[in-house]
């Protein structure tokens, strides 16, 4: 669909208006911006759709302007506006942002070049108002309000983003938007391909040795010799097979201790809801550690485990000898800013899919079981990560995505809805801690670690620059040293 043609007209509005002393109420102005889905993204630039004869005379008027960018498509209408401009002394600039728009949805793609252009000129700008003239308040328009929010604003790529989804940018219907939103703000040309990490399933599956904590028993592999680290896996209702083998390398330069948490992998499964608490499960670490005799320890948590490790850190302070804290979050506030992003960068049919399923959870009342939480994180991959997600990968990954519905809905209401610990994060002293957030991560984005690094005294933040909720895996070389560096301290994270 072409833009609304601009007349003469309508262009003379705009040089006579810059001088003329209109008035306007607030109820016309607020009627203006809505049906123009205007965004004032900073003292000289606004964005929004092609406006009427007295939608241009309100903008002329009220925002100063002295240009108009369109990034339409090339055209006759657009041809004729440039014209008109010219003869009436106003700038005007044709860039065409989209490739592809007039085919289907899901091939079109966005000229990188352009919209940086368009956002450094903005930038540079001193005088007067440009206004970005875009055919819909959704898709150009927020791919606009993304860049500027990343680029001039410097917000993280999940609050861009965010952003933008809540004003009615699709990914699931533009997903090469979405991809190019991914690379303007990693300047790569291409994402790269997410890749395993090659382990037989009889090695990733064997259970190793159990450790009787009271009544319960817990699934534990023990890797290399040194000072002992421990790792604490997500989900909540997951297992150590998440790690493997991305964190078996450690075991060069440590005791690596894998374990699968109470009701979860090859660990025991009491079926009452009281054994699953956060509390418990710092106390169970702590029955680990007894058991086997390590006098202090390391701890890598991911995820949901974070949470577990600053339980764990504020119980048993005198146990801990450093601290990693990977894509987790302190506050159920925070995180819950972000969930729905999951579902709205999803492909198409994966999209369908979804939400088919959750449709027939809802008719039958109940949450998922095993299976079904299975099916509905594999349709979720392609968000977690920053590169791309192929079927072989989705496959491999979903061999180590072994989860236990029952723990993760117990405890959704505390790990997902209720816990704070942004209150206690400053009683964690005198223990080295590093932070790390995948600078595409949307489910923990790097601001929620920033809450925990700037709460925790001494606390470092590494950003791990193309990485999503797995930094571990994206860019698992860099990971490795990073944690290696910091257990033996000859390595400090830059923030």
């Amino acid at each position: 669909m072409s833009a609304p043609k601009l007349t003469a007209g309508l262009f003379m509005a705009i040089v006579l208006l810059i001088s003329a002393d209109l008035r306007g109420d607030d109820a016309e102005i607020a009627r203006f911006e809505k049906r123009l889905k205007l965004s004032k993204l900073s003292d000289h630039m606004v964005c929004g759709g092609a406006p009427s004869r007295a939608d241009l005379a309100f903008l002329a008027r009220s925002r100063g302007i002295t240009k108009v960018i369109s990034l339409l498509d090339p055209s006759a209408e657009v041809e004729e506006e440039s014209a008109i401009a010219k003869d009436l002394g106003v700038a005007f600039e044709s860039r065409p942002l989209a490739i592809g728009l007039d085919g289907p949805l899901d091939k079109a793609r966005v000229n990188r070049d352009v919209a940086r252009s368009i956002i450094d000129e903005i930038r540079a700008t001193t005088d007067g108002t440009v206004y970005v003239h875009c055919q819909s308040g959704r898709d150009r328009a927020g791919f606009m309000r993304f860049a500027h929010r990343v680029i001039v604003d410097g917000w993280s790529f999940a609050d861009a983003l965010n952003e933008a989804v809540e004003g009615g940018f699709s990914p699931t219907k533009l997903p090469g938007f979405y991809k190019d939103m991914k690379l303007l703000v990693s300047e790569l040309d291409e994402l790269p391909k997410v890749k395993a990490m090659p382990i037989a399933d009889n090695d990733l599956h064997a259970k190793q040795t159990t450790a009787n904590i009271g009544a319960q028993s817990l699934n534990v592999r023990l890797m290399g010799e040194g000072s002992p680290v421990y790792v604490i896996h997500g989900g909540p209702g997951e297992s150590h097979k998440m790690f493997r083998p991305y964190l078996d390398e450690i075991s060069k330069t440590n005791k690596l201790v894998y374990y699968d948490q109470v009701g979860c992998g090859g660990s025991s499964k009491p079926q009452f809801a009281e054994a699953y608490t956060l509390q418990r499960q710092a106390d169970e670490l702590e029955a680990l550690r007894e058991v086997a005799e390590d006098e202090k320890i390391s701890l890598i948590a991911q995820s949901s485990g974070s949470l577990i490790a600053m339980k764990y850190a504020l119980a048993y302070p005198d146990r801990v000898d450093k601290m990693v804290l990977v894509s987790g979050w302190a506050s159920a506030e925070e995180f819950q800013k972000y969930i729905p992003l999951l579902v709205s960068v999803m492909a198409e049919s994966d999209h369908e899919k979804y939400d088919w399923l959750i449709g027939e959870l809802r008719k039958a009342m109940r949450g998922p079981n095993d299976r079904e939480l299975m099916a509905l994180v594999g349709l979720q991959l392609p968000g977690i990560f920053f590169g791309e997600v192929d079927d072989a990968f989705r496959k491999d990954w979903l061999r180590h995505a072994e989860v236990s519905s029952f723990v993760n809905i117990v405890m959704d209401k505390e790990v997902f809805r209720t816990v704070d610990l942004r209150p206690e994060l400053s009683k964690i002293t005198g223990i080295p801690t590093l932070v790390i957030s995948g600078k595409f991560d949307l489910i923990t984005p790097p601001p929620i670690a920033k809450t925990i690094a700037d709460g925790i005294p001494g606390a470092k933040l590494a950003v791990f620059e193309q990485s999503g909720h797995f930094p571990y895996v994206e860019e698992n070389r860099k990971f490795i040293d990073t944690i290696v560096g910091f257990l033996s301290g000859s390595g400090a994270a830059s923030e």
